[in-house]
């Protein structure tokens, strides 16, 4: 989707332009006129009509052909350097086009959160950025092991996420180059720093039996991190310390390829920098052992001219209105500018270099960045920006206005003129581009966070961590609406929805839900866990007993507690100020909160007390203030199991008796339906009931209550009923479950390993986790009931936190992580108890953090670990 190219606009004049304006009529007439002709009497006689004016019908022939040629050649090949549209079939150049947008004019970003969908193979990363062409996704990968090393090209569907074909060209190693796409050609760099000889690779991407086979391979001497360019037929890339490449895009006959020209590293040193080709010219950056802008006649190689810059160019040139803007500094992807000089220094003192060189080049080296706008032509600078670090990604244009981030975690936007227009902190470096559309800018922080910033303002209209850690280095691309980005850990991502309107938030009850186990917004778990705050603070001796799983809604987290002063549930925000020493409020209950509080849109329901205490309410609080806005009585004997839906709070508020309430407390409809120990489980249109007293799984019409089906349940249930396609998955004291929605028949054929179910289930990877009674792990896929068996050391019985790929299970030694979907993966600690203090409820998930309660030490929150 390249969204300019080199182009003067023809100016037609004369009989040919009174032509093209004649011409849509004159296609209309054709078309009716052959339309008429279909009826095979008439298809004869116009037959018998050409063949009788044959000699005329050439000649007609000819000389249309030659209007058409005339057409083409009159065209101008020169001109000013000015931007027009390109293919929709095309991404010819990194970020799709001169303007570094990172999507087509017209794209749009998305208005919320969430995610679409995850790809992920363990061990493979993704620092490639994605190009985006219609309906899929092109990108490729790296996989560096201690034994092996190895990469791959991919092509996704963009709506799915599912692989369409892998090419893995023979040796082919991990890439950091992002693919060039033009017509049925793909073209991408090999290789990472350290590779000595990495190759260019053009691929057929004609989908079939072909798709994603070698055209043609070019070997180098250096690596090829620059992303390829294809203009005119022709691919142009940088091979670092092998200088650069232009490459006819046709293989030759024999299947080799054809250069054209090759202008060799010793003039131009860290061809590193992905390209610009527009027309017949070339702009490149120069990196550490350049550090300069270059201008290169784009048929021949020949240096047109050059401009030394005081730092490293790594940022790829964009180009608008005859101008380039470019960024540069000290630092890296990976480093910093301190590490890189520190790194470098290092290198010279082992060659032998003398202080007074290792004193200049420090100097050299210091942290600093900037962005040059230069005329297009002359390489003259017409104004610069400093900025306190490297500008790494590309600079995106669009309009009057120029964005760039930085390694000072800043995205800024300035005026094509150079006058400053806004800034905004991202809190964390960033190095990845970003992408522009006409109302948003989409950025990625390098520890895997994604922001949406409205355009004008710089100000965030949503984010969300994509990656559970660092590095993450790939570019987000739009595609269809949404943002897609691959990342180090977490495989490629694809988040973000439009709705017209924010969605109500909710935290229907006890960990997110039934089968949520912790988690409702698809955060990965993070790699490894240190302690980001604790309330309360360090310091602070005061007892504090979580006595339930927190909830979370909208920036507040929200637990049940016991202290010197009483019972209630307090709220704290989940990205507290560290000065705060209080909550934001605390709700009062006359007994202890034994179940987990939920949540919804601006209003917080609570059940205190269980079977056996006295003077028990189910009450809605203000989400805000915490202010009491009406409650109801439970029974002593009542369990008090309740589930909040967006519209209703559905809670046995005596024994046996599930009553339906509104937001404001009225009542809909009331059930007799048996006696409960675990919530309901709540569908679209349905409630489903474990009950006890009698055995059973019940299901009711969530807007009536109506009895739909029950089915007898021999064994007792243990955690809530999880839905899954048009099964339910049962916990019970002999193993799990899979019953019909339908009826609530046992399925047929499928049966689960493992022991006793002990807690909730949790829903990860298309499979069912638990402890089972034994402190075994099991994971059993939802759809065959196919069971494996982990005997982990020391395994809590509780509910598993389920990330997007992994588990943490509590454990005698802290928190432990688990890859689900591998099952030869090793757990590792992930959090000890010496960190945390022993743990006295679940984990729950948001934003790829971890909230969990500490037995009289309240609540820890727990990030990736830097």
């Amino acid at each position: 989707m390249p969204d300019s190219l080199l182009a003067v606009v023809p100016v037609l004049v004369g009989p040919l332009q009174v032509l093209l304006a004649l011409l849509p009529a004159i296609l209309v007439a054709i078309l009716t006129t052959a339309l008429s002709l279909l009826k095979p009497r008439a298809m004869k006689a116009l037959c018998r009509v050409l063949w009788r004016l044959k000699v005329q019908v050439v000649v007609t022939a000819a000389l249309v052909a030659a209007l058409v040629f005339a057409v083409r050649a009159i065209q101008p090949g020169g001109g000013t350097i000015q931007e027009a549209s390109g293919g929709a079939q095309d991404w010819t150049m990194f970020r799709g086009g001169p303007s570094r947008r990172g999507a087509a004019v017209d794209a749009v970003a998305p208005t919320g959160g969430g995610v679409n969908w995850v790809w992920r193979d363990e061990g493979e990363a993704f620092y490639s950025s994605p190009a985006v062409v219609g309906n899929r996704v092109y990108i490729a990968s790296a996989s560096v092991g201690a034994f092996s090393q190895s990469g791959a090209i991919y092509c996704f569907d963009a709506g799915t996420g599912t692989v369409v074909w892998r090419a893995e060209p023979q040796g082919f190693r991990p890439t950091f180059s992002s693919p060039a796409i033009s017509g049925r050609f793909l073209v991408c760099g090999e290789g990472l720093h350290e590779t000595r000889d990495a190759r260019v690779v053009c691929l057929d991407l004609r989908e079939g039996e072909t798709a994603g086979r070698v055209l043609w391979a070019l070997r180098t001497s250096s690596h090829v991190e620059c992303a390829p360019v294809i203009a005119g037929g022709r691919v142009y890339v940088g091979a670092g310390d092998d200088g650069y490449y232009c490459v006819e895009l046709e293989p030759a006959a024999d299947g080799s390829p054809r250069v054209v020209w090759h202008a060799p590293g010793e003039r131009f040193a860290d061809a590193e920098t992905s390209l610009l080709v527009v027309g017949d010219r070339l702009w490149a950056g120069l990196g550490v052992g350049g550090r300069a802008i270059c201008l290169l006649d784009a048929g021949s190689g020949e240096e047109l001219r050059r401009v030394e810059t005081p730092y490293p160019v790594f940022s790829p040139p964009a180009l608008a209105g005859g101008r380039i803007f470019v960024g540069m500094g000290n630092g890296d992807l990976v480093n910093s500018a301190e590490d890189a000089r520190d790194l470098r220094l290092e290198v010279l003192r082992e060659k032998g270099a003398g202080e007074a060189e290792l004193a200049r080049l420090e100097r050299t080296l210091a942290p600093g960045g900037a962005v040059w706008c230069l005329d297009a032509r002359t390489l003259e600078r017409i104004w610069s920006v400093e900025v306190p670090r490297t500008v790494l990604g590309a600079v995106a244009v669009l309009e009057d206005r120029i964005y760039f981030g930085s390694r000072d975690g800043r995205i800024r936007c300035v005026g094509t003129d150079g006058r400053a227009l806004g800034e905004w902190d991202a809190g964390a470096p960033v190095v990845a581009s970003p992408v522009v559309t006409s109302e948003h800018v989409v950025l990625m922080t390098i520890s895997g966070r994604l922001f949406v910033l409205d355009r004008v303002a710089l100000e965030p209209v949503w984010d969300m961590a994509v990656a559970s850690g660092p590095l993450a280095i790939s570019s987000p691309a739009l595609g269809g609406g949404r943002v897609i980005v691959g990342t180090q850990r977490d495989g490629l991502v694809c988040v973000g929805s439009h709705a017209a309107q924010k969605p109500t938030p909710i935290w229907p009850g006890a960990l997110g839900g039934a089968g949520e186990a912790g988690c409702v917004d698809g955060s990965a778990i993070p790699s490894g866990g240190e302690v980001a705050w604790r309330f309360p603070p360090q310091g602070d001796d005061r007892r504090l007993d979580v006595t339930a799983p927190p909830a979370l809604l909208d920036g507040r987290l929200l637990a049940p507690c016991v202290d010197d002063t009483g019972a209630g549930v307090v709220a704290l925000a989940t990205d507290p100020d560290p000065s705060t020493r209080r909550w934001l409020w605390r709700f009062s209950t006359r007994n202890t909160v034994h179940r987990s509080a939920a949540a919804v849109g601006d209003r917080v329901v609570v059940v205190d007390g269980r079977r056996g205490d006295s003077q028990r309410r189910l009450a809605s609080v203000d989400l805000d203030t915490g202010k009491a806005l009406w409650s109801v009585e439970v029974d002593s004997d009542a369990s008090g199991a309740f589930v909040v839906t967006l519209d209703s709070i559905i809670c046995e508020t005596s024994p046996g008796l599930l009553r339906c309430l509104d937001p404001g407390g009225g009542a809909r409809w009331t059930k007799d339906v048996g006696r409960l120990d675990v919530e309901p489980t709540v569908t679209d249109s349905m409630l489903l009931l474990a009950t006890r007293e009698p055995g059973a799984l019940v299901a009711l019409d969530r807007d009536t209550g109506i009895e739909l089906w029950s089915a007898p349940l021999t064994d007792a249930v243990e955690g809530r009923p999880v839905v899954v396609a048009a099964r339910v998955l049962v916990g019970t004291s002999r193993g799990l479950e899979s019953r019909s929605l339908l009826d609530g028949r046992l399925v047929d054929g499928w049966t689960a390993g493992g022991g006793p179910v002990t807690a909730d289930l949790a829903r990860v990877a298309k499979s069912i986790v638990f402890v089972d009674a034994d402190g075994r792990l099991v994971r059993v896929a939802t759809r065959s009931g196919a069971t494996v068996v982990r005997d982990l050391e020391g395994l809590a019985a509780s509910t598993p936190l389920a990330g997007r790929d992994s588990v943490l299970l509590s454990a005698q030694h802290g928190l432990v992580r688990l890859v689900v979907d591998r099952a030869d993966a090793d757990p590792e600690l992930w959090a000890s108890v010496k960190e945390t203090g022993r743990l006295s409820t679940p984990p729950v998930l948001a934003d790829s953090r971890v909230y969990v309660g500490v037995a009289g030490r309240g609540i820890v929150c727990l990030r990736a670990s830097e």
